[in-house]
């Protein structure tokens, strides 16, 4: 009588959490709404003394096409817009896989800086409260482009946010 009881429960809340959105039916994850980003561009190359700089994004929707994709100004080093995807379940055994495009003004005969950031969902706790080396508590990826084969840009991307579609808070 009792599992037979915890299975009513347990059927009912499942379809409670299905009906209201929080998680997919299809592999339980819930989606995200929107992430805000840090993006750092390193164009070091440029006129000494080159340029470094870091910016947050605004909330910003997934699955924007390029063309209705907000501009993301990096102080005097770059800009353009940023659209990314979310896949979940994510790369690795991730819950997501947000794979990112920032189609550079300054990569001109080039595909545009594009990264896959894989995380939980969840922020990242420290392991020791010591610091014995880099630590980067924020889910991320990095990459490199060129303007003509000879210069190279450095991009870095990290999630500074993100809402779930059901997010009471948003």
């Amino acid at each position: 009588m009792a599992s037979m009881y915890m299975y009513v429960v347990h059927t009912t809340s499942l379809l409670l959490l299905l009906s209201t959105g929080y998680i997919t039916s299809e592999n339980n994850i819930p989606k995200i709404r929107g992430v805000r980003f840090l993006l750092t561009v390193n164009d070091t190359w440029a006129d000494p003394p080159g340029c470094i700089k870091t910016v947050a994004t605004d909330m910003i929707a997934p699955d924007v096409p390029v063309n209705k994709s907000q501009n993301i100004t990096v102080g005097s080093c770059d800009h353009g817009p940023l659209n990314y995807t979310v896949l979940s379940p994510g790369l690795n055994h991730n819950k997501y896989t947000v794979r990112l495009t920032f189609y550079s003004s300054v990569i001109e005969d080039a595909e545009p800086p594009t990264c896959d950031l894989s995380w939980n969902g969840t922020y990242l706790i420290p392991k020791n409260n010591t610091c014995t080396g880099p630590v980067d508590l924020l889910p991320s990826c990095y990459t490199t482009d060129s303007r003509e084969g000879w210069y190279l840009t450095y991009y870095w991307f990290h999630l500074l946010e993100w809402e779930f579609e059901d997010d009471i808070s948003a």
